[in-house]
């Protein structure tokens, strides 16, 4: 059995880049509120009369607007690549598990079809014959050639890029598209209000679905997991306030 420990990645943490997109992302964003906020009357010292002073606000509005919301992407995307740069590798006779924290999932060797290299991250994904519970494996960890020598060994060989695409089955398609149908229904003005009310509750039941059954990967359990939950509960919050709004 050999246990494969991964190294501290550059994505997140002290001196990382996705700090310094953070950064960025918050100074931008803060230029943009100011173009706001100075447009609408809210800073008194700041209501320019001539247009090239005006045109100076929106630029400073929608350029800082557009810059933070770029930048913050950029900050999840590295939220994200950190998130799958922990834990650890073991390879034993049974097959390969990843653990991070107190979260494991294990491909046995025969269930195991192949890997694929990640563009992105630089590691690889573990493709499972069956199912979509794939494993993805960083490429910092302490012997990664190690790694690849011995799942090659294994008999496990590399495939081509388009298997990291997951197949989502009819059910996940059904409720994809009835969540989105039943928030339209409560959204849309023109419908009776119970028609509204149905569209509600049916789009809650589809986002509580989408926080507790909906399977993630396995890098995905944590923080993940809890911003999506946070988003669903924010978007049910707004809609039923804009109901309120509309009735």
């Amino acid at each position: 059995m050999a246990t494969y420990i991964a190294e501290a990645d550059s994505y997140a943490g002290f001196g990382s880049t996705g700090k310094y997109f953070g950064y960025f992302g918050l100074a931008a964003g803060a230029v943009g509120l100011t173009g706001w906020a100075a447009m609408h009357g809210h800073l008194p010292g700041l209501q320019p009369a001539d247009a090239s002073d005006q045109l100076l606000l929106v630029a400073m509005q929608w350029i800082g607007t557009g810059l933070f919301v770029i930048m913050m992407v950029a900050v999840l995307g590295s939220l994200i690549l950190s998130s799958k740069s922990r834990g650890t590798v073991t390879v034993d006779d049974l097959g390969v598990t990843r653990q991070i924290g107190e979260r494991s999932r294990m491909l046995r060797w025969r269930e195991i079809e192949g890997f694929v290299v990640t563009p992105i991250s630089g590691g690889i994904t573990l493709i499972p014959r069956e199912g979509s519970r794939m494993i993805v494996i960083p490429r910092f960890l302490d012997d990664y050639r190690g790694f690849i020598a011995e799942i090659k060994a294994r008999g496990v060989g590399s495939l081509p890029s388009s298997r990291l695409k997951r197949k989502r089955g009819w059910r996940q398609a059904l409720l994809t598209y009835a969540g989105i149908l039943a928030f339209m229904f409560a959204y849309n003005t023109r419908e009776t209000h119970a028609m509204r009310w149905v569209g509600l509750l049916g789009f809650a039941g589809y986002a509580g679905w989408l926080m507790v059954f909906e399977d993630l990967q396995l890098e995905d359990h944590g923080w993940f997991r809890r911003i999506t939950a946070v988003m669903l509960v924010a978007m049910l919050a707004w809609l039923l306030w804009h109901m309120m709004r509309t009735w």
